[in-house]
């Protein structure tokens, strides 16, 4: 070798960087314990119309600029809408599945006879409608006492619920006055028509009036209108044909004043793929503390070596089975079998590609980053750096578009003593990743990292109650078993007198048990049974 290629090598020999070693992932001396997110109000939208109200609204139907105006009325910054003026806010309240919205207008309603102002909010999708009409009045006419107020869940013909509250509302709706709704928003798979544990509210100057035991199931945009006071067909050539009187607008705002808990349905589902060919799901059901089946079926799918998980791809609060199959490099195919249809039927049939991250050995769970009801298809693998990464496939685009690829916060994880699974341990909207690790100083450990900083950060690192155990018969998953909003560890063994399953209570750090209870399945230790993800 000449003497300059070795001095060379040499030289590129210190030049070169060296990878830190990749440290263990332990419990730390003081185990770290979360608490549940803040709930109380926040902000996210408020125009109190001090800047030109075209940078957040848009002209809807025959409205136009001749329409509007900003002005000071009353020592306020407010805008002026005069008969047929129809806005719609260029903005939408976030769609994010349990929270709930205060959204709130401070207006001085016309009264004279001939115009119908209006503050309100309509969903843009058709087939999931959610309009919830906060105030309509009819200025000195009688109809509905003066002040309606409705929500409705079907157009063509509207159908939905309807309140006159003339005599709850100030006589003088000609003075400023805070007009306000509260509602949360359900998953985008559930039924628009179907009755809402959480009722949508509505408020005059703080004190409510009337409610209704429906909720929408998609997003909602602001509306501010004024009418004239005619049937819809003769608008808007009839009735006050004047500029005035015209309806002012102070301000219009949105908080964001906290969440509601549903509960993660807490289905086990357990998975065979028979020697003789043939692929069977077990579904134990939570309602009968999993004595029962609730569904035992044989699924559509073809060969074997599938790797699965369940969440809720439509948003309809049904478990939904994911099911992947790397077909070599970075690509895979994935299916979604449709918990509502009794895994009969598909959902979605998808190939992935992951560029630079071989799927061979990924891992695949399913959880909603986002918060939109739907939970996406999470492949976790090991990067080059020798850190855990996550990538989250969005199920609203059929697992095409990456939400979040991120390196964690945790090393690459060896699968024969962790188990990695989903979970909202907040109680913040957005699925957290849990790692689990089975044999831990004599216990099963658990650490969580935090979906709402791409991972970066532990929301807890601690040692459960549960002792160490077999990886190679025990599974976990999550589920809000106690309906706290927060997701408990389900762990289920497969090596007892049945198949067990026992549940750790997020709230107490996993410390405490909220159940312990053998199953209807018997023990399913053989290597072709699964418990999905």
């Amino acid at each position: 070798m000449p003497s300059w290629l070795r001095e060379l090598l040499v030289m590129l020999q210190f030049l070169s960087p060296t990878m830190p070693p990749v440290p263990d992932l332990v419990v730390p001396a003081t185990p770290l314990v979360s608490a549940a997110a803040t709930t109380g109000p926040v902000e996210v939208f408020n125009d109190g119309f001090d800047l030109p109200y075209a940078e957040r609204w848009r002209h809807m139907s025959s409205s136009n600029a001749d329409r509007i105006s900003q002005t000071t009325y009353d020592g306020r910054s407010a805008l002026r809408m005069r008969p047929e003026a129809d806005l719609e806010a260029l903005w939408s309240v976030p769609y994010e599945v349990g929270t709930t919205y205060r959204v709130s207008a401070t207006l001085k309603m016309p009264k004279q006879t001939g115009v119908h102002p209006a503050f309100w909010l309509r969903t843009e999708d058709p087939q999931r409608v959610g309009e919830i009409d906060v105030v309509e009045s009819w200025g000195g006419r009688p109809r509905c006492e003066r002040v309606l107020a409705a929500y409705y869940w079907r157009y063509s013909p509207p159908v939905g619920d309807q309140a006159c509250l003339g005599d709850k509302y100030p006589e003088d709706m000609s003075q400023w006055h805070e007009y306000a709704a509260e509602f949360t928003y359900m998953g985008p798979g559930q039924d628009p028509a179907a009755a809402s544990p959480f009722p949508t509210r509505y408020f005059v100057d703080g004190v409510e009036t009337w409610s209704t035991d429906h909720a929408p199931v998609s997003l909602e945009k602001i509306r501010l209108q004024v009418k004239r006071n005619c049937p819809d067909e003769e608008q808007p050539s009839c009735g006050q044909t004047s500029t005035s009187p015209s309806m002012y607008v102070d301000q219009v705002r949105v908080e964001r004043i906290g969440r509601q808990s549903a509960g993660t349905p807490a289905d086990v589902v357990a998975i065979q793929e028979a020697a003789t060919g043939g692929i069977e799901a077990h579904v134990l059901d939570p309602a009968t503390g999993y004595a029962t089946f609730a569904n035992q079926t044989g699924l559509p799918l073809e060969g074997q070596g599938w790797r699965y998980a369940t969440g809720d791809f439509d948003g309809d609060r049904e478990t939904d089975v994911y099911a992947a199959q790397p077909t070599g490099g970075g690509t895979a195919q994935v299916k979604v079998l449709d918990g509502s249809g009794f895994l009969r039927l598909f959902l979605s049939h998808a190939t992935i590609v992951q560029r630079d991250t071989p799927l061979g050995k990924a891992r695949f769970v399913a959880g909603d980053y986002d918060g939109d009801g739907r939970d996406d298809l999470w492949v976790v693998s090991e990067g080059r750096d020798g850190m855990l990464t996550v990538s989250v496939l969005d199920a609203t685009t059929g697992f095409q578009t990456e939400l979040s690829k991120a390196a964690t916060a945790a090393p690459a994880l060896d699968p024969r003593r962790w188990s990695i699974t989903t979970g909202d341990y907040d109680f913040d909207g957005r699925d957290d990743l849990y790692l689990v690790d089975l044999q831990a100083d004599g216990h099963t450990a658990v650490h969580v990292l935090d979906a709402e900083t791409g991972f970066t950060t532990f929301l807890a690192q601690t040692l459960s109650a549960a002792p160490a155990v077999d990886p190679a018969t025990w599974s976990v998953g999550t589920a809000d078993h106690n309906g706290d909003g927060r997701d408990d560890l389900t762990m289920v063994n497969r090596a007892g007198a049945t198949t067990e399953v026992h549940a750790l209570d997020a709230a107490t750090g996993f410390a405490s048990y909220l159940l312990q209870t053998q199953t209807a399945l018997p023990p399913s230790t053989d290597p072709s049974w699964t418990i999905a993800d």
